[in-house]
């Protein structure tokens, strides 16, 4: 069950990032920059743009009725619902595993969450989002499909049924998982079952319940200027920023994440306690490429200049290496 969900989680993650990778393509054509703090205000300027990368974003979130969520539901079930013979180590691991997929779900809502705030609603905080323009239609057809793919994987994951039961060969729960026609998800012998058909057609029909409730309410209100605590117009610099939305949450990760941050602090020339100016830098250092992938770099990087000393351009030595290599050949075939 954990493989079928497994592979069903990949072949969603295909469908889901393709999507993402496209309509980050599509921003970063149309502003010129993918620095979340310098856009906002996509909505209004890109809205086909905006509304297929909801989807993504939707699904790759793992929220309903997103196609991330079917296999990562059956994921959670398979962990939660092992076998009593499954051993002491699964009976560990488990847990451990629900945890983990747990907090990536919550990580993974708060990141949409953000791109989608501060990337495509609010004000222009940047030239490149003030000016920016739909994406040619090309763009928009690849974005659809993906899309489209997404879709039929979130509503009738049976689809991919067939395949799951090549890959994972002699899988006896594939047939069970994907009863019903393609409609019911269902776990045998635990009765836990959810149809992604249904819950899309639920979590459809209460968006077009709300915004017909509104715009009927609507017809009744009066338009008029959004209070600002008299501090005039609102502005972009009132906005979060990504960086400022996402601060509360490097908090709670600052032992993993250790970002670095400084604040300098310009006195004015008349007095050193009149503050001129205030510098604030923050940045979040890759650990993995300054701790795993740069020692090995530098390492291969070593190897490679000492190397260069074996090749001098003495036709004697290089004659030298093929005795040494042709005796070394020999000695191990003797010794085998």
């Amino acid at each position: 069950m954990a493989l079928a969900a497994a592979l069903l989680h990949a072949a969603n993650h295909a469908g889901f990032k393709t999507l993402l990778f496209c309509g980050a393509g599509s921003v970063l054509r149309s502003t010129g920059t993918r620095d979340l703090d310098a856009l906002g205000g996509l909505s209004r300027r890109m809205p086909a743009t905006t509304a297929l990368f909801t989807v993504g974003a939707l699904c790759a979130a793992a929220l309903p009725p997103g196609n991330g969520f079917v296999s990562e539901w059956l994921l959670l079930q398979a962990l939660l619902h092992q076998a009593p013979q499954a051993g002491t180590v699964l009976t560990v691991a488990a847990p451990v595993a629900v945890a983990v997929v747990a907090l990536t779900a919550g990580v993974g809502v708060a990141t949409y969450v953000k791109v989608l705030g501060t990337g495509f609603l609010a004000r222009p905080r940047g030239d490149g989002a003030a000016t920016a323009v739909e994406s040619p239609r090309s763009m928009l057809v690849a974005m659809g499909l993906a899309a489209a793919a997404c879709a039929g994987l979130a509503i009738v994951p049976v689809v991919a049924a067939p395949a799951l039961e090549r890959i994972a060969g002699e899988l006896r729960a594939g047939p069970e998982l994907f009863a019903g026609g393609g409609v019911d998800l269902r776990l045998a012998g635990i009765g836990s079952i959810v149809s992604p058909l249904w819950v899309a057609v639920g979590v459809i029909g209460l968006a077009v319940g709300f915004a017909a409730a509104g715009r009927a309410l609507g017809r009744a209100r009066r338009r008029a200027p959004a209070w600002d605590c008299g501090d005039g117009p609102l502005t972009a610099r009132m906005e979060y920023t990504a960086t400022s939305f996402a601060e509360p949450l490097q908090r709670v990760f600052d032992d993993v994440l250790a970002p670095e941050q400084d604040v300098d602090v310009t006195p004015a020339a008349e007095s050193a306690y009149i503050v001129r100016a205030v510098a604030y830098r923050r940045r979040l250092p890759d650990r993995i490429e300054a701790h795993l992938y740069g020692p090995v770099i530098a390492a291969a990087d070593a190897v490679g200049r000492a190397g260069r000393r074996l090749a001098n351009g003495s036709v004697h030595r290089y004659l030298a290496y093929m005795l040494a290599a042709l005796v070394a050949v020999l000695v191990a075939g003797v010794i085998r």
